[in-house]
């Protein structure tokens, strides 16, 4: 696609913004975004189903912001890929509000043509929940299946790392520019992903990772999917908004079963109840889908080695946070284990050195997918780590309100700070996806993880 042209996606994009019920129409009506930038503001005010802002935000015909970010995409080999483009999938375009365009840096998938398959979860995953996410990711790797995640700390991560491992590809979508690592302690994650799989974000670089940023997210995480798969996940967390994203876009949505009653894990065990599918391995997601992709998904290849491998996993920062508790394997309706054996030979555990690093290294891709590949772009930037005293002022005098180690309620926090309860949810929340906070039952926080 010509410069010109996608600096005028660009422009399109900035003006309407991330999940805008207003694009879909817009280009439906206009064609193009060029069109759109020639329409005057009395033309866009007649437009109907056009709200005020958008038709403020569509008048202004300044360029520069687009030019720059142009520029910083050149400079640091980030791709773009707007809606016309081919390499846009397919089943984006299907959901109710798709993103104008994609960031992007590493090699664009085949979408058509493989399964993708979402998979997210808590960022307190027990020992249970990471060898399940691990061993369901590398299998379904394993398989020819495409595993999408948003690589944030906990199961996302562990996910993207399996899959990275058993030499599969991994997308992750972020909610930040791709010059950004978040978590930061994903850096290393984040280049792996990029070498052997493919960064995604709407956010132009230089964005940072903002706490609303994610729920809009995790729209296009559900929508590049043909299902989700949900290992452990709170209640009201990022996962279970990601999982209803998926029942609204038409999605399936699978989820396995959490062990105990961990707050931190119900939200599975609820979806259940509420009709997702059971999933105990990836055999029970291959078996869903291997008619419909009969030529490129391998069911007979979804092994899984015995155990995850923790030392992988530690190189990429994945295991850096402290994980709740071991909790025991979940049971059946008959008293026995839910969760079956794993399909992996007994030797898989045990393979040689050799072996293991050829798992490790990403296989060529096709000459289609190739050519679509992004330049990859140097060391990201990384977002600063969590500190004991961030720069943002609320931030600095919650953790000093939390240094006792007591949960504390946000109502008592405002009586306490003198700050308005909104403000300190949202500091709050920067802090927990941070790692300096822990969000506890009945809508509670204390300091650490």
């Amino acid at each position: 696609m010509k410069q010109q042209d996608l600096l005028f996606w660009i422009w399109l994009a900035e003006a309407v913004g991330p999940d805008s019920p207003d694009f879909r129409y817009l280009i439906d009506l206009y064609q193009s975004p060029y069109d759109v930038f020639r329409a005057g503001a009395a033309e866009l005010e007649r437009v109907e189903r056009l709200s005020p802002r958008a038709v403020r935000a569509l008048s202004d015909k300044n360029l520069r912001g687009a030019q720059e970010i142009l520029r910083t995409c050149e400079a640091d080999g980030i791709g773009i890929i707007p809606y016309s483009s081919p390499l846009y999938p397919q089943l984006l375009r299907e959901i109710p509000h798709p993103p104008v365009l994609l960031y992007s840096a590493g090699t664009v998938p085949g979408w058509d043509r493989r399964l993708c398959v979402g998979m997210v979860g808590t960022r307190r995953m027990s020992e249970y929940g990471m060898e399940a996410a691990y061993k369901i990711s590398y299998a379904l790797s394993r398989a020819n299946a495409v595993i999408v995640s948003g690589m944030a700390a906990g199961v996302d991560g562990v996910c993207a790392a399996a899959a990275l491992q058993a030499g599969g590809c991994t997308v992750a979508v972020l909610g930040c520019g791709l010059d950004r690592a978040y978590p930061p302690h994903h850096g290393l994650l984040m280049r792996e992903i990029a070498a052997h799989g493919l960064l995604l974000s709407e956010y132009p670089p230089g964005t940072p990772p903002l706490p609303y940023h994610f729920p809009v997210r995790n729209r296009i995480l559900s929508g590049l999917s043909h299902g989700v798969v949900v290992v452990e996940a709170g209640e009201g967390s990022g996962s279970l908004i990601t999982a209803g994203e998926a029942v609204r876009q038409g999605r399936d949505v699978f989820a396995v079963p959490s062990a105990g009653g961990a707050a931190e894990t119900g939200g599975a065990n609820g979806l259940l109840r509420d009709g997702a599918i059971f999933t105990a391995d990836a055999s029970d997601i291959c078996r869903r889908y291997a008619y419909l992709f009969a030529e490129t998904l391998h069911p007979e290849e979804a092994r899984a080695p015995a155990q995850a491998d923790t030392e992988w996993l530690r190189r990429l920062g994945v295991l850096k946070l402290r994980r709740a508790p071991r909790q025991p394997a979940p049971t059946g309706a008959d008293g026995g284990p839910a969760a079956r054996k794993t399909d992996a030979p007994a030797a898989e555990s045990g393979a040689p050195a050799a072996e293991q690093k050829a798992r490790r290294t990403k296989p060529a891709a096709p000459a289609a997918e190739q050519t679509a590949r992004a330049p990859v772009p140097p060391e990201p930037a990384q977002a600063a780590p969590a500190r004991a005293h961030p720069q943002d002022p609320v931030q600095a005098r919650l953790l000093d309100a939390l240094a006792d180690g007591q949960a504390q309620s946000v109502d008592g926090l405002s009586a306490r700070l003198g700050l308005p309860a909104g403000e300190l949810q949202t500091a709050l929340l920067m802090l927990e996806l941070d790692g300096a906070v822990s969000k506890l039952p009945g809508g509670r926080y204390r300091a650490g993880q």
